[in-house]
């Protein structure tokens, strides 16, 4: 049992025993056949509650580091209005994963994971966003969020090469190849994280079925 499903229990148990037996509402009576939509919509709330539940559990877990957090949430890729991409995310000085030990992408990197990008086949196109512009697009995703604005900076920001697949390309062939190139941080396929969504994300993860959307970098 994870730690998720623990604290789930642990809640539940908790719940059982502060409600005597007395105080619990009698069986509710078997539904007619006439009541089947009443019970498609319970349904539906059971399910909206238990999305709720988890996510709820989950961010009360162990967190990142703060440094950790403001570059994975600067990685968090926004859908352009014009449809998923692949997001390369390029190493930068400070970038806490592994595969940027080395310090920032060399120039000659950022021309060799360019001219990879092109020659795929599934690649139509390919965008450049530094590190400016990422930091305003950032600043407009979470202008809600004003301790995180201050918490964060335009340093914090990577730059990233943006990849338009074709129509009926493999979004995650291409993620996965741009991952294991030097100079990568993370590839992020983003097709694959809005079939990931939830609420139909969270079932398909209890299934098993969820696919990896986020591809680390392999390294120098």
């Amino acid at each position: 049992m994870n730690n998720i499903e623990e604290r789930l229990r642990d809640a539940m148990s908790a719940r059982a025993e502060i409600v005597r037996d007395d105080q619990r509402p009698l069986p509710a009576p078997r539904p007619s056949h006439g009541s089947r939509k009443g019970l498609i919509r319970v349904a539906a709330v059971t399910l909206t509650v238990a999305v709720a539940a988890f996510a709820a559990v989950k961010l009360t877990g162990p967190s990142l580091e703060p440094q950790e957090s403001i570059v994975a949430m600067s990685q968090s890729s926004t859908v352009p209005s014009e449809g998923p991409e692949v997001a390369v995310f390029l190493c930068k000085d400070g970038d806490v994963r592994a595969s940027c030990a080395g310090g920032e992408i060399t120039a000659a990197e950022r021309k060799n994971l360019q001219l990879a990008l092109e020659a795929r086949p599934e690649v139509e196109s390919i965008r450049f966003e530094d590190q400016q512009q990422a930091w305003d697009k950032f600043r407009r995703e979470y202008e809600d969020n004003p301790q995180l604005l201050k918490a964060t900076t335009l340093t914090d920001m990577p730059d990233s090469f943006r990849a338009r697949i074709r129509a009926g390309a493999d979004f995650s062939a291409v993620a996965q190849a741009a991952s294991e190139l030097p100079g990568v941080s993370v590839s992020v396929d983003q097709a694959c994280n809005l079939d990931n969504a939830p609420p139909w994300g969270f079932i398909r993860r209890l299934l098993g079925r969820a696919e990896q959307c986020l591809f680390p970098g392999k390294g120098r």
